[in-house]
């Protein structure tokens, strides 16, 4: 394998994709394009509906309907009846955008993907899948269910991780690490950031975390229907138990600051050399 340093970006702008899994009009996307939009070129493909939860999934030998949106900051901006890495495999190979695209920040997602919701989560899974296809990938999320409830709407809270994310955008995209050539045709980004921050009207400052664990406590709602079928249905109400040390993403977001998570794009494995294991044929 051949490694690059990572990209000095010289252009005053760079050319932004934009996506999410609460939808094309979401207004976590709609915000962190208007704040994007003034310094850079932005571009969106986003779901038709939200799909939230959805993680990496790919619809294979499916066509998916693709419709341009007219949005009010003017950039080219298209839904796909689809998942979120669909948009991203959508955008890159579709011909459709015809400006090389520099980076891919999905969000900003209306709730927390902290620690093992990294896994469920489709804002995090478009930001992996960015970083396979060879282009640093951010997910932004923010933790609504702590905003004030004042602000009925809470937009002050997705500008100000937008605007986090415009100033830090550099920072942001060196932390994906350096690009990887596994051959001619395919390369990748180690590392995707992972972004939460905690609903504020100011942060007490940005850390660098690491993925907690967390459980959820659901409930699971089992009814009968008048044709003999059953449905299964998960509570959306869950009780969260997150645990972790002092570095973990949770702790930073509880105490004002928003967490910076550095997460590996290709599944981690465990040590085998020590392992013995005599497999029955």
């Amino acid at each position: 394998m051949l490694f690059c340093t990572a990209c000095k970006w010289s252009p005053p702008y760079m050319n932004i994709l934009l996506t999410n899994d609460d939808g094309i009009n979401a207004e976590g996307i709609r915000l962190l394009a208007a704040a994007f939009s003034k310094k850079h070129n932005v571009f969106i493909v986003a779901p038709k509906f939200n799909k939230s939860g959805a993680s990496s999934q790919m619809n294979v030998s499916v066509p998916l309907e693709l419709k341009k949106v007219d949005k009010e900051n003017c950039c080219l901006s298209y839904y796909l009846e689809g998942s979120p890495v669909d948009c991203v495999l959508s955008a890159l190979k579709g011909e459709y955008i015809s400006e090389k695209i520099d980076v891919i920040v999905s969000g900003i997602n209306d709730g927390p993907n902290i620690g093992t919701d990294i896994v469920y989560s489709g804002t995090c899974g478009a930001a992996r899948q960015a970083c396979i296809s060879g282009i640093p990938g951010i997910a932004l999320s923010i933790d609504s269910a702590s905003k004030d409830e004042s602000d009925k709407s809470g937009s002050l809270y997705f500008e100000n991780l937008a605007d986090f994310a415009c100033k830090n955008l550099d920072k942001l995209i060196s932390l994906c690490g350096n690009l990887t050539i596994l051959d001619s045709m395919h390369k990748y980004y180690r590392n995707f950031v992972n972004v939460n921050a905690p609903a504020m009207k100011s942060y007490k400052g940005a850390k660098l975390t690491v993925p907690c664990i967390r459980r959820y406590w659901e409930t699971l709602e089992i009814s009968e229907c008048e044709n003999g079928c059953m449905t299964s249905k998960c509570g959306g109400d869950a009780c969260v138990h997150s645990y972790g040390n002092d570095f973990a993403d949770f702790k930073a977001c509880e105490k004002g600051f928003i967490s910076v998570s550095v997460v590996d794009t290709e599944p981690s494995y465990a040590d085998i050399s020590s392992i013995k294991c005599d497999f029955n044929l």
